[in-house]
């Protein structure tokens, strides 16, 4: 199945993922699933992707996918052009990326729940650097939705993973590029 169109969403910084699955349910939301999910972003060893505003990923966990994202300029929404295409087989396609020149291949790991509620999708996600709420829609529905649970407009984060990535491993000292749970392991909290 291929299918492309503008995503636009907002993630959130949260302390409390308890509370947002409590709202998410006396507002009835429809709970999808929880997963592992691992992405694998591929570049060029010059990372002409990523200076172009472009993204190449395989993920595995809902289904697998190979997804291919432009950034869009907008100042208040994550916004991106997404083209992608539900795979059999998530190794053969790492081949064929590594043998196409997209040799540079970063990791990220995160558990993610699905829900749906109002037109919008809302994932919770737990990454090494925290926990966070992603909600995509239309932009009316999702500051609907962020209202509704509680997140403040004004903290919204319209950064990737990977650029909040490049923050935490700054500030903690961390080596690592890849999003994984064992780079975080020996970060005093």
């Amino acid at each position: 199945m291929y299918k492309t169109y503008h995503e636009i969403e907002l993630k959130f910084l949260i302390d409390n993922p308890r509370l947002v699955h409590m709202i998410l349910k006396k507002h009835k939301a429809k709970f999808i699933g929880k997963v592992f999910e691992k992405t694998l972003r591929f570049d060029t060893p010059n990372n002409e992707l990523e200076q172009m505003g472009k993204f190449l990923r395989i993920r595995t966990g809902f289904k697998n996918v190979i997804t291919f994202k432009h950034k869009i300029k907008n100042r208040n929404f994550k916004e991106r052009e997404e083209i992608e295409l539900e795979i059999e087989d998530p190794i053969k396609m790492r081949q064929i990326l590594e043998n196409l020149g997209f040799t540079k291949v970063l990791i990220m790991e995160k558990y993610r729940e699905k829900w749906l509620l109002n037109n919008t999708e809302i994932d919770i996600d737990k990454l090494p650097m925290g926990s966070f709420v992603e909600i995509e829609g239309k932009p009316r529905e999702i500051r609907q939705v962020a209202k509704l649970l509680q997140l403040d407009f004004t903290k919204r984060i319209t950064d990737n993973y990977w650029d909040l990535w490049a923050i935490f491993t700054r500030r903690n000292g961390i080596k690592s590029e890849n999003i994984v749970f064992n780079a975080v392991k020996d970060i005093k909290k």
